[in-house]
């Protein structure tokens, strides 16, 4: 709510109107719950995040009347709405507070972190920090390269960050995400399928049972939706391939009739396994499905059409099967010269699906949006 009563309540509105994490990675904002902040100097899923991240600066603050020098000039500031020129990054050790950011219908989203929360807002969103009625957080802050902590106070709708952030995700009462929705349907495979009953079904649950876009981020499966007509040229794609490195591509054909020695191929195809690097597949016409292991050993198939890329992380269990269309034309990226090999499962002991368990094993989600 807008009331001005003390800043450190919940502020919910009557009734409260929650806002899921997927609104929130709508508009950018990252989230983990790490499971071991008493021991984050030596905790191997901190250490990936940074590597992969580039946060290479850490220093840690502790914010309490008690401890922070100039506190009621320091808390005013946090408080007051405003942009970084770059993402700000908080990993909350102890403690608790409330980071509040703008959606793009100008609403305030109050985030509540507690011990174990790790948090990256944009560079360019308008948001402020504040206690909650505790009146002690401990946190990290993590930054690439040396930090700068300028604030930026409202407006600044002309700054370069602002006017990218804008860009990114969009303005105008709503996310601007047509290129790079996540529309893949994804559902929890049934775990009995009949006795000699086809891979190519969609082997659904009865009923039902959706697995939600946040399920497959906390499992570190990317996706995209693309222009795939126009591939050849589109800036979009070039981003994307830009910025992950992407600098091998080619394109396969998988049906009967374009496929070389296409039965051992499927079959090779559909063998659950992991690989050494990232699997990224780009539909340019037809259709398939990818299935991965959540973290509880089970099957989620993914329903990947005309238009969609998908990025499975190494170390992930996986297939790949074509549904009853028999056919897909896929851009297949890579990293530098291409490695197919897949490991069969089990590869408990491999190190690719070593350091998947440790960057995607913690515990599920359990942030608190208000």
């Amino acid at each position: 709510d807008d009331t001005e009563s003390d800043q450190r309540l919940e502020h919910k509105k009557t009734p409260n109107e929650p806002v899921s994490l997927d609104e929130l990675c709508s508009l950018g904002v990252v989230y983990w719950h790490l499971e071991s902040p008493d021991s984050h100097e030596t905790d191997p899923k901190l250490h990936t995040i940074r590597d992969e991240r580039g946060y290479n600066y850490q220093d840690i603050i502790t914010v309490s009347p008690t401890t922070l020098p100039n506190y009621e000039e320091k808390i005013k500031t946090f408080f007051e709405e405003h942009i970084h020129d770059d993402e700000e990054i908080r990993y909350c050790l102890d403690g608790t507070g409330y980071f509040d950011i703008r959606d793009l219908s100008d609403r305030w989203i109050r985030i509540a972190v507690e011990k174990g929360d790790m948090i990256v807002l944009p560079e360019g969103i308008y948001h402020r920090f504040t206690l909650d009625t505790r009146d002690y957080i401990k946190a990290m802050r993590l930054f690439q390269g040396e930090p700068v902590w300028t604030p930026f106070n409202r407006p600044q709708e002309e700054h370069p960050s602002r006017a990218k952030y804008v860009d990114q995700f969009g303005a105008g009462g709503g996310p601007k995400r047509a290129k790079t929705e996540c529309t893949i349907e994804a559902w929890y495979m049934d775990p009995n399928p009949a006795e000699g009953s086809d891979q190519r079904d969609e082997h659904r649950q009865v009923p039902n049972r959706p697995c939600p876009p946040a399920e497959l981020d906390a499992l570190g499966v990317l996706r995209w939706h693309l222009d795939a007509d126009s591939h050849a040229t589109d800036p979009e794609l070039r981003r994307i391939r830009e910025e992950r490195g992407y600098s091998y591509e080619d394109i396969i054909a998988v049906s009967p009739a374009t496929l070389p020695n296409y039965e051992e191929k499927i079959k090779s195809f559909y063998e659950e396994h992991i690989h050494e690097d990232e699997e990224v597949r780009y539909c340019l016409e037809g259709s398939g499905y990818f299935d991965v292991r959540d973290l509880s050993d089970r099957w989620i198939r993914l329903a990947v059409r005309k238009g969609d890329m998908i990025v499975l992380p190494e170390g992930i269990y996986h297939r790949f099967t074509l549904d009853s269309s028999n056919y897909i034309k896929a851009m297949r990226l890579f990293v530098g010269e291409p490695v197919w090999t897949p490991h069969n499962r089990p590869q408990e002991d491999n190190a690719s699906r070593q350091k998947y368990v440790q960057q995607f094993g913690g515990e599920e989600s359990k942030c608190e949006v208000l």
